[in-house]
């Protein structure tokens, strides 16, 4: 995985305790020069340097309606689908997930908000993919085929989606920026369980795989050939159920990848352009023989709120 630029907060904390005046004064010091706390700024904090990375977020639908033993146990259900989904990346999609050795890996991407939360993903393509697999395990769960009793307290789980691409950065082990920011915002205007995406990410698809539509024509010989690839290892052991080894007829594979436009949204003076993604895949959950479709999205075209 790319390396995301790190500060430590301590450190930073006494550089600006350094150069800066940290004790309380009686007059303000409205006229101070602060040229030598920005020339360190300058020299120690270069956004341009951020890494572009790719944001999945998941949010439960209306989590705060749910009765309080339910909102309880909630986050330990999500922790549950969270790690049985990590296992099926590592395990089903081997090639794109190489770098991705175990559940650790993805508990240290993820952002947690109770009710679900952010994943910071290298590319669209691997953030794609997992959501496949997490819409797969809560299809089981909310038939009763994955923790029954569990889906009897608690009842069938409804998800909204949001993808977003940008640069992001660490202070400590939490992560921030505007990938992170702009995907929140997404996700707090949608009132229709949809799977949205930014401008950005919509862009990555159309410069790289001649646009999202093409998602069902992926392969992973494909994939091979794109730069972000370029440092992988084209003989990983394992299985590739999201994207095909190669093109050609498959049962394992996504039937249906539909975008459209749907609005703009406005925060703060920022624009977003959003768009809806409807996307269906056909497969099946490791050692369950049972084929099924699961639909990521709906083509609810209606503006966002």
């Amino acid at each position: 995985m790319k390396k995301v630029t790190k500060y430590n907060t301590d450190e930073l904390i006494q550089r600006i305790a350094e150069q800066d005046l940290s004790i309380f004064c009686d007059r303000g010091n409205v006229s101070i020069d602060e040229s030598d706390l920005l020339d360190f700024f300058s020299q120690e904090i270069d956004p341009d340097r951020f890494e572009g990375k790719t944001i999945l977020g998941v949010d439960i639908y209306h989590y705060s309606q749910y009765k309080p033993l339910e909102q309880t146990l909630i986050p330990i259900l999500f922790k549950i689908i969270f790690d049985q989904v990590a296992s099926l990346c590592v395990l089903n999609s081997s090639y794109i997930f190489q770098k991705y050795r175990d559940a650790e890996t993805f508990e240290k991407m993820f952002i947690s908000t109770g009710d679900g939360g952010f994943i910071v993903f290298d590319t669209p393509i691997h953030a794609m993919a997992y959501a496949i697999n997490f819409e797969m395990v809560v299809r089981y769960y909310n038939s009763s085929r994955f923790y029954p009793k569990l889906r009897k307290i608690i009842g069938p789980l409804g998800l909204r989606y949001a993808l977003t691409t940008d640069k992001i950065y660490r202070l400590n082990d939490n992560f921030y920026g505007p990938a992170i920011i702009n995907n929140s915002r997404i996700l707090e205007k949608d009132s229709l369980n949809r799977f949205l995406m930014d401008k950005n990410t919509y862009n990555w698809f159309l410069q790289h795989i001649n646009g999202v539509e093409n998602l069902q024509l992926l392969s992973i010989d494909h994939i091979r050939e794109l730069e972000d690839f370029s440092d992988y290892n084209d003989h990983i052991e394992g299985e590739n159920e999201i994207y095909p080894e190669e093109m050609g007829f498959t049962f394992d594979r996504i039937i249906t990848s539909d975008v459209q436009k749907i609005g703009n949204i406005t925060s703060k003076s920022t624009s977003l352009s959003v768009y809806n993604l409807h996307l269906q895949f056909q497969g099946s959950l490791s050692s369950v023989t049972q084929k099924v479709i699961v639909t990521i999205g709906n083509l609810n075209t209606s503006g966002i709120q």
